[in-house]
């Protein structure tokens, strides 16, 4: 006859070859896998969860569901007032990294969701057309909702979060000749964003959010501040001779009311704040030559896709969609990276101009381009050239000592 076990030690039992554990929680009967197969080490998991019941610090992570690990997800956004949150409409936080998750995840248990699920996830979201790189953001967040989770004690194992292969970086930038032609094809009040790009590597935010106040022409430098970067620290950007000359000018066309550095006069004259220009930057790096317009292709079948007509008229004929293919305004963060490094800027103050935290992501940027390519061959052939005559002559001088010994 088995003994009568004590009243709140809880037990044992085997599903396999895996011990499970049973006790009571709140009045509440838990079964939980140890995922121990030694018994052993199955006892001490046991131990420690009857020593949290007892302290009243267990937390039980079986009805914990994806929905509450997004909702600590977007509070820890919200809380820490992060850059890339948006809101809808209704003004609730957006997020599309999120978005895809909901589509796949919703109703499933924290506990459910593991590498083949996550997969799973890769896959279809592959299906759908979505990059790698897209699918891994939504990976990212889903692993941020899992650390946040087991930090606040209500999850006790995190699973692996299986990443896909990205495609290379981007390595588009702009040489001098095409900053010029491409100033010229641009709107006028769209010429000094392009040029603080280029001279100086601010990011679009940040060219557009410039104010006066933080154009120091003594020094010659612009302090950006502290929570107005895409980091939230501040740096201290240098004016180059050819960027001045056009700081001085705007400044003299700037108007009461405006303190931003880069404006648009309205339709009554106005200077107000440039909100955005994807379209008048498209058309123009078109015009110069930097970008063109493509027929947008279905991912799934490979067919050049059609929208519908605005209007339902009976000859009104679905129009082709078309996509942007070309230089885009980042771009020019990465030339600013290329020239500061060729002009020998040490690589460690040229990060503290462009405000890169990381070598690995400096290094991406430090693109470099076929003329580099072509100076670079040109070096070597100098190099074996010399090289060859040099060691030539050693060996002539060392053959004619051994004659003479």
């Amino acid at each position: 006859m088995n003994e009568k076990r004590e009243r709140g030690t809880g037990r044992l039992f085997l599903r396999g070859q895996t011990w499970w554990a049973q006790y009571y929680f709140h009045g509440q009967q838990v079964r939980v896998s140890t995922g121990e197969p030694d018994e052993k080490k199955a006892r001490n998991f046991l131990r420690d969860r009857l020593a949290e019941v007892r302290t009243n610090t267990h937390s039980d992570s079986r009805n914990l569901r994806y929905e509450d690990l997004r909702e600590s997800y977007l509070g820890d956004y919200i809380a820490n007032a992060r850059k890339s949150l948006r809101r809808d409409g209704e003004g609730k936080p957006r997020l599309d990294a999120v978005n895809r998750l909901d589509g796949f995840f919703s109703g499933f248990r924290a506990s459910e969701i593991d590498a083949q699920l996550i997969r799973r996830f890769a896959l279809h979201e592959q299906e759908r057309g979505l990059s790698n790189g897209s699918v891994n953001r939504s990976i990212s967040a889903l692993r941020r909702m899992f650390h946040l989770a087991a930090e606040d004690d209500r999850l006790r194992t995190v699973p692996h979060f299986p990443m896909l292969r990205e495609s290379a970086p981007r390595d588009g930038f702009l040489e001098t000749a095409e900053y010029g032609n491409l100033s010229l094809a641009l709107p006028e009040y769209l010429r000094l964003p392009l040029a603080l790009g280029y001279y100086t590597g601010m990011r679009e935010g940040e060219v557009l959010a410039l104010e006066w106040k933080q154009v120091d022409f003594l020094a010659n430098v612009i302090r950006l501040r502290a929570g107005t970067t895409k980091n939230d620290e501040g740096r201290t950007v240098p004016v180059v001779p050819q960027l001045r000359t056009l700081l001085v000018e705007q400044r003299g066309k700037r108007q009461p009311g405006c303190s931003y550095v880069c404006f648009r006069l309205d339709r009554r004259g106005h200077a107000v704040r440039i909100e955005g220009f994807r379209k008048a930057w498209q058309s123009a790096c078109i015009k110069a030559g930097l970008g063109k317009m493509e027929p947008a292709v279905d991912p799934d079948t490979g067919e050049t896709m059609y929208a519908r007509p605005r209007v339902d008229r009976p000859r009104s004929k679905p129009k082709m969609k078309m996509v942007y293919d070309g230089l885009i305004f980042h771009d020019l963060r990465r030339s600013a990276v290329r020239n500061l490094v060729r002009s020998g800027v040490p690589e460690k103050v040229a990060m503290q101009i462009t405000g890169h935290k990381t070598r690995s992501v400096f290094d991406r940027y430090n693109i470099v381009s076929e003329t580099d390519l072509a100076n670079a061959g040109r070096q070597l052939a100098t190099f074996l050239e010399n090289g060859d005559k040099t060691g030539t002559a050693l060996h002539q001088d060392a053959a004619a000592g051994s004659a003479v010994n």
